[in-house]
């Protein structure tokens, strides 16, 4: 009986994955050696998605102490017994909160970042970065790609729910709902058409960097960007860039193939525990202003200026490779200044999978 199980799933997979490669069409990688597409791989991918809650509060950075052991333990028991916790949580509250679209209330519409992050963004990173082991040889790409995105939303849970050993609802929605969605839906050509020539979807992520005294990641975020043309020579577009934060605006046309884009909005400056019923937390999070203006090439990010109303990376400057000259050298760089002066610095080379940075605490 488990060899015949064992063989089902082989055959299950094997089917996808021909089904997925049937005919090659790469709607959002793109090999460009300029901008966020020319520093953009898996292991980016990686420590953007998995390393994305680190901007949201002052978390440590440093490799030796983030929560691997405890944020571990408590993904996993949600994981495995997931109806159990949800039992405890109230099935009304969990598929009204964390599922269905019932409120906007801040502490009430975690389904918010679960659709936008997980089923949009995380379903658009599944095909982007399957694409790029596409592109670049790698047997069975679509299966390589949900295994990679898979594995960033779980290392990004690990570190979110960190801060002790519990159950957790919020991990059960995200990885046993909307990130299969977002597989799933992305797996169809017809629905990443639509996001990639429609709504011109992207990732706009940071360029991760590790710095050795001490050693940790630094610049890290994942970050997508939506723009939907106004007008008939789509000049002018309404521009949408979110992540852990949601900046509305404008991305004008300087050339036939460069934008410049800039939007002000909201962005997460921390989490708090809401309630919690039976042990199982609910958080939310605190809110607090942002705007940036971004310089773009055919829709691969060229440079950004961001400010922000938090304590950590009030102001951050990135530079991508090919912007300081036209060359397959031409490196990218970062700058973020944080409160009480904690500035952090690095540099980026396409030919490098990540960056280096140098971190001078207060």
């Amino acid at each position: 009986m488990k060899r015949r199980r064992i063989g089902t799933v082989f055959l299950a997979v094997i089917v996808w994955q021909g089904l997925c490669a049937q005919e090659k069409r790469f709607f959002f990688f793109r090999d460009l050696p300029y901008g966020s597409e020319a520093v953009y791989n898996p292991l980016t991918l990686l420590l953007n998605g998995g390393g994305d809650i680190l901007q949201t509060y002052q978390s440590p950075n440093r490799f030796d102490e983030l929560p691997w052991k405890l944020g571990a333990t408590s993904v996993w028991r949600s994981l495995t017994s997931p109806f159990h916790y949800v039992n405890q949580y109230g099935w009304g509250r969990f598929l009204s909160q964390e599922v269905f679209p019932t409120s906007l209330n801040v502490e009430k519409a975690q389904w918010i970042p679960n659709l936008f992050l997980h089923t949009i963004g995380g379903g658009m990173e599944f095909r982007k970065v399957s694409e790029w082991y596409d592109y670049h040889g790698y047997p069975v790409p679509y299966i390589l790609g949900a295994f990679t995105a898979m594995s960033y939303h779980y290392l990004n849970e690990l570190i979110e729910n960190g801060d002790g050993i519990h159950p957790n609802t919020d991990a059960i929605a995200d990885l046993l709902i909307f990130d299969p969605l977002g597989i799933v839906l992305f797996s169809s050509d017809g629905i990443s058409e639509f996001f990639a020539v429609t709504l011109s979807l992207n990732d706009w992520s940071n360029q991760p960097a590790v710095s050795f005294r001490p050693f940790s990641v630094r610049n890290v975020g994942q970050a997508f960007v939506v723009k939907y043309p106004v007008s008939e020579s789509k000049r002018t577009n309404i521009f949408f860039h979110f992540g852990k934060f949601a900046l509305l605006g404008l991305s004008l046309k300087t050339h036939t193939d460069e934008s410049v884009s800039f939007g002000c909005g909201a962005t997460t400056t921390g989490i708090y525990t809401v309630d919690e019923r039976n042990g199982i937390p609910t958080k939310s999070t605190l809110i607090g202003a942002m705007a940036g203006i971004y310089y773009d090439r055919n829709n691969s990010l060229l440079a950004s200026l961001t400010v922000t109303d938090t304590f950590i990376e009030r102001f951050k400057l990135n530079v991508y490779p090919g912007v300081l000259f036209s060359s397959q050298f031409s490196p990218g760089i970062f700058l973020a200044l944080e409160q009480g002066g904690t500035f952090g610095v690095g540099v980026s080379l396409p030919l490098l999978p990540i960056g280096v940075s140098a971190y001078q605490p207060r």
